[in-house]
């Protein structure tokens, strides 16, 4: 790798508006072949290698035969394009001559990377001569094909969503036992992307498909994984499936590489936005010739540049409609750069990939949608708005060029504070280790989820138990080794003692929580339509968190370069109603997100304390509102406050705001430096791009906030202030409590500090004062971080005052919880009382986010969840029928 003083320049005529600052050459790498005689193999793999690769194979193919003689688990954790399908293929063919009964099920996790695949599947194995029909099965699929796929299919390719959806939902099927029966090998490619939620909900899910398949055979299941990004892949994959890898590593990798420049590009006006500047740059490589693909970090980024690349030249600076294109005529046939993210319909992606793969685009704007293993031939460079903060995104995005010719990457100035660090040491942007990979397969709700599926009364495990003339009604076992705490969660489901907190779940779920809960969230989904003559027309999904930040009520909502106005949005059937909009664009107008930890001891999970400094790493509860939003249309900028008219404007809200209250898992920042009139919010801001920085993670996945202290504890004031750097994941997935592993809190405020420090270059003088001024409180921070952490003292020595079993913890009278039966909505508690046929219970009235409900509603207690700090709480003594307060000031907290 070297790097180019800033008068380099790119090697082609300059790009206006853009100004080169540095040049990184990853230069090209010889094969490392080893021969065939050297392969260990079968006959019908040895007969396949003679006829496709006749010089040899790559060092770590040849690794990879040799672990598939074996049988072996193995992953293949080389470069991208280094050609890790062989691997799978040579696998593959191991295991189908094997036994002429053996099916190999292959998980890709997006139906892009099945559907590109299937053909090479075919001719693979007809090259080798082996009898094995290939199928494929996604959501296009009609639900009538798929079982005649399976009982034809000896390799079957799938996404882990419709295993989840449909296959594991079908043991009462015949053919899909036999299948399951019969599956020797399991194929899972780009297992990276197995992280966070969709991650820890595969980790279930294999193991769900491996108790199916125990129970109907003794044979063995192999594993066989790829990808070109983990960080300890080792203990990723034990995770994820519960077995030992050997792991086929990058020193092991003996494919070639041509060479990738990467070009550091600053905007030459800086008062120029960030999109009208890319799109210039990206209309230059069109008009040039060069297909390209261009990367954002966010969703509605993607869409409001690929509309700015869709407008006609004199509409560029406009706000414009969709005349002469009708809602049944999809755009995307009639452009040449499109765009593409997560939670389109099947229809779109189709359109999108096809055009791509032929070569039939300019180019196209993706999220990390596209970072995936999909070859796209006919590439000449890659954009990226604004350095990745991920390691694992930059080297995918990187990989997508130089695959047959030499390429070049043109990494754009975001205007970030993390952009000016990192353009000041480009050198380390290489340098950084891979980002590890989440799994937190202790959340309550994922574990539930998954209780449902496999071992609810008439679920998975009763449909094998029927099919093998064995009782249902017997108490659950299995032959898996299932993560702590989840066979606790399934007696609580089987016998119906499943607590309060998880019954939500269990009314949604309703017969089928197969479909009801998708492997990418935790909560369900929202569906996006559009009603029409002919039908609603569908236009995609988003989780609860995407519908805050984009399709509120009154949203100008964007989907493959159309903008359509949300007009109604209900949380109780998850759907959202949409109309056709003109090219308007708004900003959400929120309240400060509020949090409540929970201070009590049994929900604290670390605390430390460094100097004056304290970090407390508890449950907390997280509240978002959205109380309107501004609207621009062309120059013009004006705010919409809720309620809205629905006869003025179509809009159905009625409410003062639009909110999402949820339950997750955060780390508490107090010290006296943030109490009074300083920069907190500033300093939060820095903090949580510092922790990205030392410890990478989704954005999506971590927040932060400031608020105030509710409750008193020994060093923390109630009403002091404080910063909470949250898990933005309805039940936590425990990754802001990284932020205490050891090292890790210094280095995020040693970034933090270099951030504020490059943005002291940024804006007018008022802003670079306030910079300034939060920095010298960074600093401060810094200084008592820097002390050697020590436990806190009041966190051993307090104990909570044992109660009498006939007590049962209530919120009291007049107080307020979250009603977790509607919505999370809160719920003013008006009475607490002991019914003989239906136990405790709360009678309330429900927030209409601008008052109470005229009409009380009865909730059993295990259905509302204290506020900490807010719900008074106390006792319900069943013996005497009475209510009894605490006595402890801040028992809720």
């Amino acid at each position: 790798m070297t790097t180019l003083p800033a008068d380099s320049r790119l090697p082609s005529p300059g790009i206006a508006q853009w100004r080169e600052e540095h040049v990184i050459h990853l230069p090209s790498r010889p094969a490392r072949l080893v021969p065939l005689s050297d392969v260990p193999c079968g006959t019908e793999v040895q007969q396949y290698l003679r006829v496709t690769h006749p010089g040899g194979i790559y060092q770590h193919q040849a690794d990879a035969a040799r672990c598939a003689v074996a049988f072996k688990h193995f992953a293949v954790t080389t470069g991208t394009a280094s050609g890790k399908t062989l691997c799978f293929h040579l696998a593959a063919m191991e295991a189908l001559s094997a036994l002429e009964e053996t099916r190999v099920l292959v998980l890709y996790p997006q139906k892009a990377l099945g559907a590109e695949q299937e053909s090479r599947w075919r001719t693979a194995l007809a090259a080798a001569g082996i009898h094995a029909p290939v199928g494929r099965i996604d959501g296009q699929v009609p639900t009538s094909q798929r079982e005649q796929l399976l009982m034809t299919c000896r390799v079957v390719i799938m996404t882990p969503d419709v295993m989840h959806a449909w296959l594991l939902s079908n043991l009462g099927r015949k053919a899909v036992r036999r299948f399951i029966r019969d599956t020797r090998l399991i194929i899972a490619d780009e297992v990276h992307t197995f992280t966070g939620v969709f991650g820890s909900n595969a980790a279930y899910l294999l193991r769900r498909f491996e108790h199916a398949s125990k129970m109907l055979t003794r044979k063995r299941l192999q594993y066989v994984c790829a990808s070109a990004t983990i960080a300890d892949p080792a203990e990723h994959l034990r995770l994820l499936t519960g077995h030992d890898f050997t792991i086929i590593g990058p020193d092991r990798d003996g494919s070639p590489r041509q060479p990738v420049s990467l070009h550091f590009l600053s905007q030459t006006d800086e008062a120029r936005d960030l999109l009208t500047g890319t799109s210039h740059l990206l209309h230059h490589l069109a008009e040039r010739g060069e297909k390209f693909l261009c990367f954002s970090d966010s969703r509605k980024q993607t869409e409001n540049l690929a509309s700015i690349m869709a407008r006609k030249p004199e509409q560029e600076d406009e706000e414009t409609g969709e005349e002469g294109n009708p809602l049944d005529q999809s755009p995307l046939a009639h452009l040449s750069v499109l765009p593409y993210r997560s939670g389109y319909e099947a229809r779109d992606r189709t359109e999108i990939q096809t055009r791509l793969e032929r070569g039939q685009l300019d180019g196209v704007i993706s999220t990390s949608a596209l970072e995936l293993g999909m070859d796209i031939p006919h590439l000449d460079a890659v954009v990226l708005l604004g350095v990745p903060l991920s390691t694992t995104s930059l080297h995918q995005r990187i990989g997508r060029v130089g695959r047959r010719k030499p390429g070049r990457v043109l990494i754009l100035h975001s205007g970030s504070p993390s952009d000016g660090v990192m353009f000041e040491e480009p050198q380390r942007l290489l340098d950084r280790p891979l980002a590890a990979s989440t799994l937190y397969l202790e959340n309550a709700n994922i574990q539930c989820i998954h209780a449902l599926c496999l071992a609810r009364r008439g679920g998975e495990h009763d449909a094998l138990l029927t099919a093998l003339n064995r009782d249902t009604d017997t108490d659950f076992v299995s032959p898996v080794q299932w993560p702590a705490g989840f066979l606790e969660v399934i007696e609580q489901e089987r016998t119906g003692t499943l607590p309060a907190a998880l019954q939500p779940l269990r009314a949604q779920a309703g017969e089928n929580p197969n479909h009801a809960f998708p492997l990418r969230d935790v909560e369900t989904s929202y569906k996006v339509e559009v009603r029409q003559g002919n039908g609603p027309l569908e236009l995609g999904t988003l989780s609860y968190g995407q519908v805050m930040r984009e399709a509120y009520p009154g949203a100008v909502y964007l989907y493959a370069t159309r903008a359509y106005r949300v007009t109604r949005v209900n949380p109780l059937s998850r759907t959202i109603q949409a109309r056709p909009e003109r090219r308007f664009s708004t900003q959400p107008v929120c309240l400060p997100t509020l949090a409540f930890p929970n201070l009590d001891l049994d929900s604290i999970h670390q605390a430390e304390g460094r100097g004056s400094f304290t970090a407390i790493d508890c449950n907390v509860m997280i509240s978002e509102t959205v109380i309107g939003f501004a609207e621009r249309r062309g120059p013009n900028t004006f705010n919409c406050s809720y309620p809205l008219d629905a006869h003025e404007t179509g809009i159905y809200f009625q409410h003062n705001r639009f909110a999402r209250n949820f339950y997750s898992t955060g780390v508490v920042l107090h010290h006296p430096a943030l109490q009074g009139d300083v920069p907190r919010s500033k300093a939060a801001e820095y903090l949580l791009e510092g922790f990205r920085m030392a410890v990478p993670f989704e954005s999506r996945d971590i927040g932060v906030t400031t608020d105030k202290l509710r409750v008193e504890r020994p060093g923390l004031t109630k009403g002091d202030a404080m910063i909470v750097i949250y898990d933005q994941t309805y039940g936590s997935l425990r990754l802001s409590s990284k932020l205490l592993s050891p090292g890790v809190l210094e280095a995020v405020f040693g970034h933090a500090c270099a951030l504020a420090e490059n943005a002291m270059n940024l804006g007018d003088c008022d802003d670079r004062a306030a910079v300034l001024e939060t920095l010298a409180l960074l600093r401060h921070l810094q200084q008592e971080v820097s002390v050697r952490a020590t436990p806190l003292t009041w966190l051993s020595h307090a104990s909570q005052e044992p109660q009498p079993e006939d007590r049962v913890r209530v919120i009291l009278e007049g107080s307020k919880g979250i009603c977790l039966l509607h919505a999370n909505r809160e719920m003013s508690i008006q009475q607490v009382y002991y019914s003989p046929r239906a136990g405790l219970q709360y009678k309330g009235r429900l927030a209409t986010d601008n008052s109470w409900e005229t009409h009380l509603t009865v909730v059993a207690v295990e259905g509302v969840q204290f506020i900490p700090g807010i719900s008074e709480m106390g006792w319900y003594d069943l013996e005497q029928g009475e209510l009894i307060p605490d006595t402890v000031e801040g028992a809720a907290g």
